[in-house]
């Protein structure tokens, strides 16, 4: 079981651009079970919605596994996308990160995020030697996205197409043990939406059918009592019946040192949408942004961390001020 409470507070340098609130916003159930090859994983989540200010259900993964042996592993239902680092390594229980919450480009889908965090479909991975090093591959096919970005295609498949991804990792050895460095393509047939236009925007959804592609790279370390994750993506999306082509590019790097049951730390992002607009996104230009932002991490307990993390976020949008933040955190996992 696990859980957190955030105190935060924002401001853009005016009163009226200040804003501050407690939120005890989720609540994760987490539950395995082994029989000799068999696994099965399925995690829970009470979350609170930012508008209706009310608690609902998630089932965020529920997985069924078979492991062959080392080298092929096969598990089907909804997980957690192959994609970079941090989407498959950290879940939704906040205890286990370091910073106060996932990096703005590999939110959650109903927070924002720009990949496709959650498939539903067929995953397989392994592990192969080469000498004292390793070679890590996962392969998956899904549903993929549906036409409405925060939504996540549960039940069925709102197209005959479906998602392809290719993760392959390298893991030295010696005195690089504990480096991943890792690359990932991603391919998905996106089905049209003609919805109306955003109310945030005034950007259009797309009305017809969108290919996308996802290439990215990651590297991460994990030894020596150093935290390092970066991570870049070149999100594609290429309008099937016109050949327009729109390109997103984003961006983070994130480090820390544990020093007994403190780690401070520091991360930057950034992300660019095309000049154009994203239809899918829903994103243009000026939705841009860089944020730096620099915390630390106390372990209390065994079971309970505190945070406090502080950041400014710079938009691209013409005229805007940079918005700064303050933001504590107590997250448990028990």
């Amino acid at each position: 079981m696990y859980g957190d409470s955030d105190a935060s507070a924002k401001t853009d340098g005016t009163r009226a651009g200040t804003a501050d609130t407690f939120s005890a916003a989720h609540l994760d159930f987490f539950s395995t079970a082994n029989v000799k090859k068999w696994t099965f994983l399925a995690e829970t989540m009470f979350e609170a919605d930012a508008v209706s200010n009310t608690y609902s259900v998630d089932v965020e993964r529920v997985e069924v596994g078979y492991l062959v042996d080392e080298k092929l592993r096969v598990f089907a239902g909804r997980f957690h996308t192959a994609i970079g680092y941090y989407n498959d390594a950290f879940h939704h229980g906040l205890f286990f990160m370091v910073p106060i919450a996932r990096p703005v480009m590999v939110e959650f889908e109903d927070g924002g995020g720009l990949i496709p965090a959650h498939n539903v479909g067929l995953h397989a991975d392994g592990r192969f030697s080469i000498g004292d090093d390793h070679l890590r591959y996962d392969v998956e096919v899904a549903n993929g996205r549906a036409a409405d970005p925060t939504v996540i295609l549960n039940k069925q498949d709102t197209n005959r197409a479906k998602a392809f991804n290719l993760r392959l990792r390298y893991e030295p050895s010696g005195l690089l043990d504990g480096l991943i460095i890792g690359g990932n393509v991603y391919f998905d047939s996106i089905p049209a939406n003609t919805m109306a236009a955003s109310s945030e925007t005034g950007f259009p959804f797309h009305f017809g059918p969108l290919h996308e592609l996802i290439v990215g790279g990651h590297a991460a370390y994990f030894e020596h009592q150093i935290h390092f994750v970066s991570e870049a993506l070149m999100i594609q999306h290429t309008e099937t019946d016109t050949g327009a082509v729109h390109r997103t590019f984003c961006a983070f790097g994130e480090a820390g040192y544990q020093i007994d049951s403190l780690t401070p730390y520091v991360r930057y992002e950034y992300t660019r949408f095309p000049t154009e607009g994203d239809p899918y996104f829903l994103k243009t230009a000026a939705d841009g942004f860089q944020r730096p932002s620099i915390g630390m991490k106390h372990f209390t307990t065994d079971n309970i961390a505190l945070k406090l993390e502080a950041a400014a976020l710079f938009s691209r949008r013409s005229g805007t001020d940079p918005s700064y933040s303050l933001t504590g955190q107590l997250a448990w996992a028990f």
